[in-house]
Formats: C-alpha cells, structure tokens, sequence
C-alpha cells in the first residue's frame, strides 16, 4: 500500500524559489562580466584577419605587376590570369563581403600610409614619418618602402610618383549611377567604420587601414620580396619587367 506523499510546506517551496533567484542572478552578473570580453577577443581576431588577408592582396599586386608588368585593373585578375598572382579571392573580414574598396594609382589614397602621418595631439606629425624611400632587395626589386625624412627619396611612379601619368576619375554611368571603379589597382581597404581594438600605423579607425603594394608589410620593418613567392622554376611572362 502506497503511503500518500507529504505535502512541501510553503516555506521549503519558499526556499526553492529563492535559490532559483539567486542562481539566475549569479548567471546574469557572469554574463556581463564576460560577454564584452568575448566580444572584444572576436572584434580582435577579425581584426587581425583583416591584416592578414589586406597584406596579401597587397603582395599579391607587387607580383602581378612583375609578372605582366602593369597592376590589375579588377581584384579578380589577380585570380584569374595564369599563373595566379593569389591564392584566393579573400573576402573583407569585417563583412563577411567581397566589397573591398580598391585603391587607385595616382589617387592620394595611394600614397604609402607613411607619407601623411596623423596628427599627434600638439597637432604636428609624428617624427621620423616622412617621405617614402624606395628599398632594394637583393633581386634588384624596389617595392619595399621604408619612410624617413629623406628628401631625395621618391615614391615610384606606378604609385604616383615622378612621372606618372594622371588618371582619369572613374565616370558615372549614363544612367546616373556610379561606374564600378576600375583603374590600376595599387591597394584596398575595408569600408567598414569602426574603431579598433589595436590602433594599427597609429590609425585607430579599421576603414584607415590601407594596404597598398610595397607598403602594407612596413609595420615589421622588413620589406617584401615577390620574388620569394616565385619558385626556382618561374618563367616569366612576355613583357613582364
């Protein structure tokens, strides 16, 4: 015969509902302890994604340019062309996109992000950033950049340097709509707006962070070779410098 189960007294069911409120509100005080921490480990990683995949489009330009001796009209050439000039066409980290801005020789976004330093906060710039000075790797290649306050050292001409030809700004369509911008291709950016967790080149905004060919590895002080990623066996192309 089955004995009849004893009732809760209130004050035990009292007792339930206060651990079950307490535990809840230990939960709540993790949560918002943590959270911004996770949140700012994932903005970091995306952050440095972003430099990882800027910097190889920007090595991936001082290649294509030796290899056909002129820069890419369109970010899908670097794929495209055989032999390949990247591994891939990576997408911008920040949106998950292919919208990446692209950076047009001649433009003044084109200049190496050494040459116009930020403001400090007395308003004058940064010392020791100043004009870029070309750098010869041992294969007789000159995209490595360093910046100093050299006058007589000049940035080359597919950047914008002495003797380049001006470049026509990229013109609306007939329909009122913005042209897709094509043009010799030097660098791209994100267009993505916001502050990083780690300021990189003293810019603190991510949409300020230009990779532009032969400049984008000037953050380790150590230029970058193409000739490196050629391979004992590379034949160059017709025409290629």
């Amino acid at each position: 015969m089955r004995r009849p189960l004893a009732a809760r007294s209130p004050r035990d069911s009292g007792f339930t509902l206060v651990g079950v409120v307490v535990g809840i509100a230990i939960i709540t005080i993790l949560l918002a302890a943590v959270g911004p921490t996770i949140s700012m480990i994932l903005e970091r990683d995306r952050e440095q994604e972003l430099l990882f995949r800027g910097k190889q489009y920007a090595r991936s330009i001082l290649i294509f340019q030796k290899r056909y001796g002129r820069l890419p009209n369109e970010l899908k050439e670097l794929f495209a062309l055989k032999p390949r000039s990247i591994r891939q066409l990576w997408k911008d980290p920040m949106c998950m996109c292919d919208d990446w801005e692209i950076i047009i020789a001649g433009t003044p976004e084109a200049q190496p992000m050494g040459l116009m330093p930020p403001p400090t906060g007395n308003g004058l710039q940064t010392p020791g950033a100043g004009t870029p000075r070309v750098t010869r790797t041992p294969s007789g290649s000159s995209f490595g950049f360093g910046f100093g306050d050299d006058s007589s050292q000049v940035t080359p001409t597919f950047m914008g340097g002495p003797g380049s030809v001006a470049r026509t700004p990229t013109p609306t369509s007939i329909f009122g709509q913005p042209g897709k911008k094509v043009g010799p291709i030097v660098g791209v950016r994100t267009k993505v707006h916001r502050k990083g967790v780690t300021p990189w080149r003293l810019r603190d905004y991510t949409d300020e962070w230009r990779f532009i060919a032969g400049d984008a590895d000037n953050d380790t002080q150590q230029s970058f070779d193409p000739n490196t990623l050629r391979g004992p066996n590379f034949t160059p192309s017709p025409g290629a410098q």
